[in-house]
């Protein structure tokens, strides 16, 4: 007898969502802080963001879920529930990791441009990226609307399988573990 396969639900999978935001997102957002009112610095920039870019892809091929997924028994999995790969959890991870990159080559230039680095204070820092680089807010507002269509791909498909646009890409099933 086999168990019958339970599909992690928009639910679930939001509360994840959030507790690795506040596991590493807050974490990786203070550092970046501390980087933007002390030091300033591309190198200081360049492993935190590290970090951000290769968390999920990382977690999910080794361990088959985020630390949020481990704490509410989700796992991710390919067609035949089997643990993915790196490559695949890469594919999975792009609505993350396209901006990121595109962020890396702009904070080198920023932290090298006075109009920026000479500011006090992190919105200071935040208003003088967007003035000095107005493109940064267009890909932002552009990778919004592929997460937003991620989320209306989750909540709109049809059947029990609860897939989001990155399960349909990447082929993976986001299931729930049985304990």
């Amino acid at each position: 007898m086999t168990e019958e396969i339970v599909y992690g639900k928009f639910w679930d999978r939001v509360g994840a969502y959030l507790l690795d935001t506040l596991i590493v997102g807050l974490t990786t957002f203070a550092l970046n802080y501390a980087n933007v009112l002390h030091f300033k610095s591309f190198w200081f920039y360049l492993p935190i963001a590290a970090i951000g870019i290769l968390y999920k892809p990382y977690m999910e091929s080794y361990y088959g879920a985020t630390l949020g997924k481990m704490a509410l028994n989700l796992k991710v999995t390919d067609l035949e529930f089997n643990q993915i790969s790196f490559e695949k959890s890469l594919l999975r991870s792009l609505i993350i990791i396209v901006p990121a990159l595109i962020y890396i080559p702009v904070y080198y230039v920023a932290f090298g441009n006075p109009a920026v680095t000479e500011t006090e204070g992190f919105m200071d820092f935040s208003i003088a990226m967007t003035n000095a680089y107005p493109a940064t807010r267009i890909s932002t507002n552009l990778f919004s609307l592929v997460y937003l269509t991620d989320v209306i791909v989750l909540l709109t498909e049809n059947g029990k399988k609860q897939r989001s646009l990155k399960d349909f890409i990447a082929k993976t099933y986001v299931i729930k573990v049985q304990k």
